[in-house]
């Protein structure tokens, strides 16, 4: 081999394994880490408030905040099965919101919350408990009303989240019923 031509193939060599490792190298992050945590931090601490005005806004019936909360295209998948947009979710708020006669229950209680954020989307993973305290008749008094045990459902969860404008609204949520033991 001359001279010109082992010189062109070192060259092609090294440009090809110069551009090959310029494609299968991540992306550096150019935030010191803890400015990069502060900002996970910052976005995981606007999760859990939005978490929160959306189950105090659920079990309220507050359908102002939850028309703030949801996307216009939410949707969300029940346990079972059943599929609600938005529109649905405000009718039942507002349905909730009505005054009403005397009601037990149910306690909702979440727990084991887990939030992944993936730059202007995040998921959030977590279970719901359900309780309910079933009464034979709601006008007789507390002294006289034979006291039914509880019925305890649980539930675990994914809701979807994305950014929009600066603001945290809820795109998607997915629920599936733990099975009783």
């Amino acid at each position: 081999m001359t001279k010109h031509l082992r010189f062109a193939l070192l060259l092609v060599v090294v440009i090809s394994s110069s551009s090959l490792s310029a494609t299968t190298t991540p992306q550096r992050n150019y935030f010191s880490p803890g400015k990069a945590k502060q900002k996970v931090n910052a976005n995981e601490k606007a999760i859990r408030q939005v978490e929160r005005e959306f189950e105090t806004a659920l079990s309220k019936g507050d359908s102002a905040t939850l028309d703030r909360i949801l996307a216009d295209d939410y949707v969300e998948i029940d346990a079972q099965g059943g599929i609600k947009k938005k529109t649905d979710i405000l009718a039942l708020a507002r349905a909730r919101a009505r005054p009403r006669g005397k009601s037990v229950g149910p306690d909702i209680t979440v727990d084991g919350l887990t939030i992944r954020i993936h730059g202007d989307s995040a998921a959030v993973v977590g279970r719901t408990i359900i309780r309910y305290q079933f009464m034979e008749n709601e006008t007789s008094s507390q002294q006289t009303q034979p006291q039914t045990p509880a019925n305890v459902n649980q539930e675990r969860f994914i809701r979807s989240y994305s950014r929009v404008n600066g603001r945290w609204r809820l795109v998607t949520w997915q629920t599936t019923s733990i099975a009783k033991r």
